[in-house]
């Protein structure tokens, strides 16, 4: 759309016609939007009016801006004297730049014990107040410092040994006695609470271990943990100790006797060097018929009117921890008098 737009006095034309003000404001508004429809390089040259202002969107560079240390950590939370203890801060770059941190450990006072990120407490005492003061850097500028203060505590009250104590032997019927030591001042103030398991199971919660009811191979092992404001410690256990074969018993007597009567009497006469000891007597091996009475030790044996000749008999004394000894002898019944028997 193209025309001559001009005014006479009071009046505005277009090409020579009369229009009214609001006539010609529309005519002026619908050629902008003509025009602003055609392509081509008329469009292409139409600018902004609105000024850009420099500030911080995309491609603009600002001033350089320190990191900031938000959070600092100990690992442990109570570090006892004597044991590491490992600083940790989480730092964050508002330009996105890559920070490196520095670590200085400090007394209260200020003065320097030394520098990174562990430190080791070794030659400093329970109760004394130390911090680390943590900054970060991007190379350019510093964050600002940022102090943790702690107080190494006492070490723990624990049970630092846990034994069993075999002076008097590991044979079944010896007594176990319970060895426990605690690693703190007050330890004189404290009682373990003792547990024996044989085998797995409990069988005892004294300070001395009975073992006259078990037997050789079976595995001993004593715990202990502690009760304090209503908590329980973490049982300690012992080494195992597994119980021993003692001494074998011994058998004094000799079958000296012969079938008498038709009849074989023998009575075996055993002891044992263990205190306590229970024997109990059995036949290994012998003729049909024979018996051994297990207290007594009493053998007999009647021949049948088919048993004639010589036989071997095995006689044996066991204490009740299966500790034994055997006895080997021979009798003759080959002939209707009866023959002694000969030891052997």
């Amino acid at each position: 759309m193209r025309g001559t737009i001009m005014r006479d006095g009071g009046t505005w034309r277009v090409d020579g016609r009369a229009m009214s003000g609001w006539v010609l404001i529309g005519l002026v508004v619908l050629a902008f939007s003509l025009s602003g429809c055609r392509g081509g390089d008329e469009a292409k040259t139409v600018r902004s009016m609105v000024a850009v202002q420099p500030g911080s969107g995309d491609g603009v560079a600002g001033p350089n801006r320190a990191p900031v240390v938000e959070q600092v950590l100990i690992r442990p939370n109570r570090p006892a004297p004597g044991s590491p203890v490992r600083a940790r801060a989480r730092v964050v770059d508002p330009d996105g730049d890559p920070t490196q941190v520095e670590y200085e450990w400090q007394t209260a006072s200020g003065r320097v014990l030394g520098k990174g990120q562990a430190f080791d407490t070794s030659g400093l005492e329970a109760g004394r107040h130390l911090q680390v003061v943590v900054t970060a850097t991007d190379g350019q500028t510093k964050s600002m410092p940022v102090v943790h203060e702690f107080e190494l505590a006492k070490p723990a009250v624990s049970i630092s040994l846990v034994a069993i104590d075999t002076s008097e032997g590991t044979r079944p019927g010896s007594p176990l006695v319970a060895v426990v030591e605690i690693a703190d001042d007050v330890s004189d103030r404290l009682e373990p609470r003792l547990e024996w398991k044989v085998n797995g199971e409990v069988v005892g919660t004294g300070e001395k271990l009975d073992t006259a009811r078990f037997s050789p191979g079976d595995i001993v092992i004593l715990r202990a943990h502690l009760e304090l404001a209503g908590r329980r410690t973490r049982p300690v256990s012992s080494s195992p100790v597994v119980l021993t074969r003692g001494e074998a018993p011994e058998i004094l007597s000799k079958p000296v006797a012969g079938i008498e009567g038709g009849l074989f009497r023998y009575r075996i006469r055993a002891r044992s060097p263990e205190p306590d000891a229970e024997l109990t007597y059995a036949l290994v091996r012998g003729p049909e018929g024979m018996d051994v009475d297990p207290k007594t030790g009493l053998v007999e044996w009647r021949p049948g009117s088919d048993q004639r000749g010589r036989f071997e008999v095995e006689v044996s004394a066991t204490d009740q921890w299966g500790t034994g000894i055997a006895q080997s002898f021979t009798i003759v019944a080959d002939a209707p008098a009866s023959s002694p028997a000969r030891p052997r």
